[in-house]
This record gives C-alpha cells, sequence and structure tokens, in this order.
C-alpha cells in the first residue's frame, strides 16, 4: 500500500465509513491486505491460480504424480510446511498436488534472486518470502513479513535445507525456521512434506510423490534445534530417504 493509498483509506475511517464500504474502497485502490509497504507488494489469488494452472499442466507432460496424506493439510489458519528440496520443480509441482488441492493462502521462503525486477513481483504475488541464503541476516525484514503471514492465519513453506539436494538429504539448517517460528504464544502447527522423484527412463515421466506426514506442534517450550533435527527424519521417511546427520552438528 502507497502512501495515497493509505491516507485513502485513513481519511475514510476518520468520516466514519462503514468497514464494509472501507473494504470495497480497498478493492477499488487494489490495495493488498497482506501488503508490506516498500517491501512486498502482497499475495494475488489471480496469480496464485496461473501458477497452479502450470504446475497441472507441467506435471501431466513430464510427470506421474501421485499424492498421499493431503488430509493431514489443514484447509486454514496458521501452518507452518518443513519441506523436502530435491530440484527447482518442487515448488509449482508440492503446490500443484498437494498444498493447493486444500488451501489457497500458501507463501513460501523463495531464493532472493527470484524477486528480481525482471519477473515482475512475480513470484511475490505468489506468496514468495525473498531469503538470501549466503547472508540471511539481509533477509531480517522479509522473515518478519513472513512471520507475519504465517501468524495471520496463512500457510508458509520453508525448505530447511535451503537448496536442492537431489536424492540425498542436506543438513537441515534451523535460522529461518527458528526465526520464523519465534516463541508462538499458543502451538504453531507444523507439518512435514516429502518430494520424491523416480526417473524412469527415457521417453517416460518420471514418477513423482509428495506425502504429507501428520500434524504435530511446535511450542515456546520447544529447542528449536531439536524440533527441526526430528522433523528433518521424518522428511527423509516421507521422502524414502535417511537422515545421516546428528543434532550436534553444526547448523546455521
Amino acid at each position: 500500500m502507497n502512501s495515497i493509498q493509505s491516507s485513502t483509506i485513513d481519511r475514510a475511517g476518520e468520516r466514519g465509513e462503514t468497514p464494509a464500504k472501507i473494504h470495497r474502497l480497498a478493492k477499488k485502490k487494489h490495495i493488498r491486505h497482506d501488503a508490506e509497504p516498500g517491501l512486498h507488494p502482497g499475495s494475488s489469488q489471480l496469480v496464485r491460480r496461473s501458477l497452479d494452472w502450470f504446475g497441472r499442466l507441467y506435471s501431466k507432460l513430464f510427470y506421474k504424480a501421485e499424492a498421499y496424506g493431503l488430509e493431514n493439510i489443514p484447509t486454514d489458519g496458521s501452518v507452518l510446511v518443513l519441506a523436502k528440496h530435491q530440484r527447482v520443480d518442487d515448488i509449482p509441482l508440492g503446490l500443484a498436488n498437494a498444498l493447493f488441492r486444500r488451501r489457497w493462502n500458501v507463501w513460501c521462503v523463495m531464493k532472493d534472486s527470484l524477486a528480481h525486477p525482471i519477473f515482475f513481483n512475480y513470484f511475490l504475488k505468489c506468496g514468495g518470502i525473498p531469503l538470501n541464503r549466503d547472508e540471511p541476516r539481509k533477509s531480517k525484514k522479509h522473515l518478519l513479513h513472513g512471520r507475519k503471514v504465517l501468524h495471520q492465519g496463512n500457510m508458509l513453506v520453508i525448505f530447511p535445507e535451503q537448496t536442492t539436494v537431489p536424492y540425498a538429504m542436506g543438513r537441515g539448517r534451523a535460522g529461518a525456521f527458528r526465526f520464523v517460528a519465534g516463541k508462538p504464544e499458543k502451538p504453531l502447527p507444523v507439518l512435514c512434506l516429502g518430494m520424491e522423484y523416480q526417473p524412469r527412463g527415457w521417453f517416460r515421466r518420471t514418477k513423482y510423490v509428495v506425502r504429507a506426514g501428520e500434524l504435530k506442534h511446535f511450542t515456546a517450550d520447544h529447542d528449536p534445534e531439536q524440533f527441526l533435527h526430528e522433523c528433518m527424519h521424518e522428511i527423509a521417511s516421507l521422502t524414502n530417504l535417511t537422515y545421516p546427520f546428528e543434532k550436534g552438528e553444526p547448523s546455521v
């Protein structure tokens, strides 16, 4: 929301306009309720649907997709998703075959290069939260926005490995999880998501299997490192892999 739009809404409130009229005014001015001035344009249902359309088409052309455990995905409320990251296809495939089949208000922490102006805010309007993987501290404001939208009743996806690790498990990095989850006032629902790829040779579509685990809850009393470590083992199991790292190994 820019300063002109903000002042327009403020003046409407001062005039004693009804909430319904203020909502219509905001809609007319194309103000997104989840925008952050100077930081994030907010999400768009239309843009999300275009990504869903692309993901379903791409999935049918190049993959033989299967989805399990979708009943474990809550249809509303705050949910933090910890997902396996095998390849760049994870986002459109995971959304189109699993998360978008249950709800639309899905946000995702993504690499900051996807927020480049050349993309015209497309991935931001899909619900992307840019993260500088090399210097995460530079992404503090974006992660704070991610925490805000999560606790406003949205779903937020994090890839704990913070990079693609095909056909193996990378070490879970607790930084983004610890920062976004914070110390919740009430138990925060957390869902683990496994994504498995099984190449089947030339001229045959790769088999893609997405599995959603059972919902668990993160509280202020939990140790974030230990909680994430247990989740990494579950993600590995859901992906038909093993997690070879010990809790004590360095994590950033």
